[in-house]
């Protein structure tokens, strides 16, 4: 639930932005699993609330004032502990499609390291309150674009300054670590089952079906079906037409892959295709 204005710079403009400040309150039941991979980069302030953050084979504790930065089609999801209200800011850009060396010296923090690697950073407090208050501002529908511009990339600037926490990342139990493992690296063979990444981790189908949803928040089975479609996204971003996307993601039935698609992005993979193809026009 969105408590307050957001701002999105027009989509035409070099960087588009949207600032948002989302308040889950314990009654919003769909709030656990709520997970999604996306085109752009993400920053997730943390203001509130007995979460933890997975991306890729990573979860990350989190306290008021973490930040977790995302890549686009870097997998990741909020896990819920218990029903204490979760405040945070989601922010989203995207940059234009010519910017590799921008992406290098501008937005390091997001894309100098490994996928699923050093998402958590930190800040000291002045810098975390100034972080927090120019989130606040920039949800204000009153300011110029100028602001606006300037608001983003003092925000990027105390990004870069954070430091990455790379030894507080929360342990998996063995069964869950070598399921995810077995995910990674066969997703694609359309044939693997919840009943292989049982067999790969050594359990039974329902132990794994518990163990998922008590430390991940998703069931096995849904946890392949989304790494599928968004490796099929990603696919589509990079020029892929959507049987290819979907026979190298997979998806043994194209018209199966159609639905599911629709239902998480909420387009259909050929009219995202186009969207994205847009944008980096």
């Amino acid at each position: 639930m969105e408590k307050s204005n957001s701002i999105t710079l027009p989509a035409q403009d070099p960087i588009t932005l949207s600032v948002k400040y989302v308040e889950m309150r314990p009654e919003e039941s769909d709030r656990t699993n709520d997970s999604h991979v996306h085109p752009e980069c993400e920053i997730y302030i943390n203001l509130s609330g007995d979460v933890s953050f997975m991306v890729e084979k990573r979860i990350y504790p989190i306290t008021p004032g973490s930040i977790i930065v995302t890549r686009p089609y870097e997998y990741h999801h909020c896990i819920y502990h218990t029903d204490k209200p979760h405040r945070h800011f989601w922010i989203l850009f995207s940059l234009p499609s010519e910017s590799d060396s921008m992406q290098s010296s501008l937005f390091s923090k997001f894309f100098s390291r490994p996928l699923g690697a050093s998402n958590l950073l930190t800040l000291p407090k002045a810098s975390s309150d100034e972080l927090i208050a120019l989130c606040h501002k920039m949800t204000e529908s009153s300011l110029t674009l100028p602001e606006k511009y300037a608001g983003f990339f003092t925000m990027i600037k105390l990004i870069e300054e954070a430091s990455a926490i790379t030894d507080k990342t929360l342990k998996f139990p063995p069964e869950i670590d070598t399921a995810l493992s077995f995910i990674d690296k066969n997703f694609k063979n359309s044939s693997i089952s919840v009943a292989d990444i049982a067999s790969s981790a050594g359990v039974s189908i329902n132990t794994l079906e518990r163990h998922f949803r008590s430390i991940l928040s998703i069931s096995p089975g849904s946890y392949l079906k989304k790494k599928r479609l968004a490796h099929a996204a990603e696919l589509l971003f990079l020029g892929k037409t959507v049987s290819e996307a979907c026979d190298e993601s997979g998806f043994s039935d194209y018209s199966h892959f159609i639905a599911l698609f629709k239902a998480s992005y909420g387009i259909t993979p050929l009219k995202y295709k186009k969207a994205v193809a847009y944008k980096q026009a």
